[in-house]
C-alpha cells in the first residue's frame, strides 16, 4: 500500500508537467501554412525596428522589446493563436517562452527565423517603411 501512495503522486505531477505544451518551434513552411490557415492570428516580429522596416512578414507587427510582449498580452486570451519570429531565433525562443510563462496555449515559434523563410522562397513584405 505505501508504494501505491507513492507512486499515484509521482503520477499526476508527471501528468500536469506534460500537459502544460510548450511552444511549438516549426519548419518555415509549416508556419507559413499555419499562418494560412488561422488568417486573424497574431504575428509578432520581435526583431529590433530598423530591420522590420526594411521587411518582414505579412501581416506581422513589431515587438521588439520584452515589456511591449507583456503589455500585449494583457489585452490578449490565453487561447489565441500567436506566431513569434525574429531573423534567427535568439530572440523568438525567449518570446515564445515568455508567452507560454505567462499561459498562452497556442504558440509557435519560426524555427531558423527568416533565415530558414527566405531559403524556402517564402513571401516577405519589402515595402519601405517610414522610421
Amino acid at each position: 500500500m505505501l508504494r501505491v501512495s507513492l507512486i499515484i503522486p509521482v503520477l499526476v505531477v508527471g501528468l500536469m508537467l506534460t500537459s502544460a505544451q510548450a511552444p511549438s518551434r516549426v519548419n518555415a513552411r509549416l508556419f507559413y501554412s499555419l499562418t494560412q490557415k488561422h488568417p486573424g492570428a497574431l504575428i509578432l516580429d520581435v526583431r529590433p525596428a530598423e530591420k522590420f522596416a526594411q521587411y518582414r512578414i505579412k501581416e506581422a507587427i513589431p515587438l521588439p522589446e520584452k515589456a511591449q510582449l507583456i503589455e500585449l498580452a494583457d489585452d490578449l486570451t490565453k487561447t489565441d493563436t500567436i506566431f513569434v519570429y525574429c531573423e534567427k531565433e535568439l530572440r523568438s525562443g525567449p518570446a515564445a517562452h515568455v508567452l507560454d510563462s505567462l499561459g498562452f496555449t497556442n504558440v509557435y515559434e519560426l524555427k531558423g527565423g527568416l533565415i530558414s523563410w527566405r531559403r524556402n522562397d517564402l513571401p516577405l513584405d519589402n515595402t519601405p517603411l517610414k522610421q
